[in-house]
């Protein structure tokens, strides 16, 4: 693998051909920073592709493209340009605009034309940190190739160990055979060669013992990167046992979490802080799934996939746990002056394939399933709702203790990748207090708002109630965002083969 270079490339996006150059001088005399161009912006990808940038300055005013949307796209989930660094180049101080572009993901904000002292040193501190990002990445890659090469390790150790247990024999003693090896014949050579053999094994036998309890630690270790729950799993009693492609097929329940901006948050700490405060969070999590019988399937970075084999129960019960943890940890950092972390999590239920991938030199613990891709995406839709938690109606139906939570249906939406509608809950015990006692207090208006918003012609007697949710919780995400499609279908006119269903374009 290449190691990340120590380059600084800066891609404008901007129509005016004059900005371009007054910030093509600004630069020219720095040796280590390279400057591109793109005039159009719907060209910014490509251009983007050709010079991989460090850090992308875009203006906010152009006449092909709304800008905000473009910083949006720029910031996208499933775009190369999306832990990319980028400042927005304004004509004037607008706190609004500002704010807006920082909700997207800019990562700074400057005001047209800054000056050269200043535009430079953000240009090296926002490729400094993104560098840093990519030597992070590269730092993982490596840190699992270690991990797969301590793997074949172990398998070898394991094979010589038991080719040596088969070797040692009983308690033979070799001054037995000392006449017959004085013979000169066959049978004398084959006693010395016996005898031999038998020393030899005797002087390996504290190697040995050494070595199998090095390959002990060994098997410890790596059962942190493996757990013991994929062993008892899959129905194997060492690690040694495990195959390429052993797996189990069965409905479960699956969690999908991840910390939001978590990327913003990482870009203000070195790489030792990023690893320690991930670390941390994890072991706080964790212990909360493992309780209720569930399985980590893998980390993805801040995130966490999970599967819970026995019941939704323990699935919906864990995910209300984990909330529990985030808000004691958060106390936490606030004493110590540092900003309180929020997650999303989704719960699925569904056909679940669970575990070995990979080749043979290099093997992983995975799950698939159409289950599982839509699990992410009702982790992905706690950001657009504005929840916590949010569970599928298959938790809802399949877990017993559902009536135990508190729980406000939303919506029913296709999400990107299916066909069919599903309907999706919001799990309210996962919500600080405050915002929890909102949402019960104007549930019966948004549970009005919802049966009128199904029916064509009852769209302004649905935004009349939703209005009431607003004005006693304005933050209600939710809320907000019915009032914005019922605006968009009075305007547009209703379809007429509309169900009231909504359909997701994106992750």
């Amino acid at each position: 693998m290449d190691s990340v270079e120590e380059r600084i490339a800066v891609l404008l996006i901007d129509d005016q051909p004059i900005i371009s150059e007054a910030i093509r001088r600004m630069v020219a005399d720095q040796d280590d920073i390279g400057f591109f161009y793109c005039s159009d912006p719907t060209e910014a990808f490509d251009i983007a592709q050709q010079c991989q940038p460090t850090v992308i300055l875009q203006d906010l005013v152009m006449p092909q493209i709304d800008s905000l949307l473009l910083v949006k796209f720029l910031r996208s989930h499933d775009s190369f340009t999306c832990h990319i660094p980028l400042i927005v180049l304004s004509s004037k101080e607008d706190p609004i605009i500002k704010a807006k572009a920082f909700e997207l993901g800019a990562n700074d904000y400057l005001v047209k034309l800054p000056d050269q002292r200043e535009i430079i040193a953000r240009i090296r501190y926002h490729s400094k940190a993104y560098l840093n990002f990519l030597k992070r990445q590269e730092a993982e890659q490596l840190f699992k190739a270690e991990i797969m090469r301590q793997a074949a390790y172990i398998e070898q150790v394991g094979k010589v160990t038991t080719a040596a247990s088969e070797v040692e024999q009983d308690n033979f003693q070799p001054d037995g055979l000392m006449e017959v090896a004085q013979r000169s014949d066959e049978l004398g050579q084959l006693a010395r060669v016996f005898s031999q053999m038998v020393k030899t094994v005797k002087s390996r036998e504290k190697e040995l013992t050494e070595a199998n309890q090095k390959l002990e630690e060994l098997l410890t270790a790596f059962g942190r990167f493996v757990p013991h729950e994929y062993l008892r799993f899959l129905r194997k009693k060492s690690i040694t046992e495990l195959q390429l492609g052993d797996h189990v097929s069965k409905v479960m329940a699956v969690m999908f979490s991840d910390i939001r901006s978590f990327t913003t948050l990482s870009e203000s700490m070195t790489a030792k802080e990023n690893f320690s405060f991930i670390n941390t969070y994890l072991q706080l999590v964790t212990p909360r799934i493992h309780v209720h019988h569930g399985l980590i399937v893998k980390f993805l970075g801040d995130g966490i996939m999970a599967v819970f084999p026995e019941t939704a129960n323990d699935a919906l019960v864990a995910g209300v746990d984990v909330f529990k943890e985030e808000k004691e940890w958060n106390q936490e950092r606030r004493k110590e002056g540092e900003k309180p972390i929020e997650i999303g999590i989704g719960l699925h239920v569904g056909h679940i394939m669970l575990g070995m991938v990979g080749e043979q030199n290099r093997m992983q613990g995975d799950a698939f399933s159409d289950s599982i891709n839509l699990t992410a995406r009702l982790e992905g839709l706690t950001k657009f709702y504005g929840v916590s938690l949010l569970i599928s109606e298959e938790v809802f139906n399949h877990a017993t203790n559902a009536d135990e939570f508190q729980l406000r249906f939303l919506d029913r939406a296709i999400v990107k990748g299916r066909n069919e509608a599903i309907a999706v809950y919001e799990v309210l015990d996962a919500a600080d207090d405050t915002m929890r006692e909102l949402k019960l207090k104007t549930q019966p208006d948004f549970e009005q708002g919802l049966s009128l918003y199904q029916q064509k012609d009852q769209l302004e007697a649905a935004r009349a109630c939703f209005e009431k949710v607003i004005a006693v919780n304005p933050t209600d995400k939710t809320a907000l965002l019915y009032l914005d499609r019922i605006a968009q279908l009075l305007l547009k006119g209703v379809p007429e083969d509309w169900s009231g269903v909504w359909s997701f374009t994106e992750k």
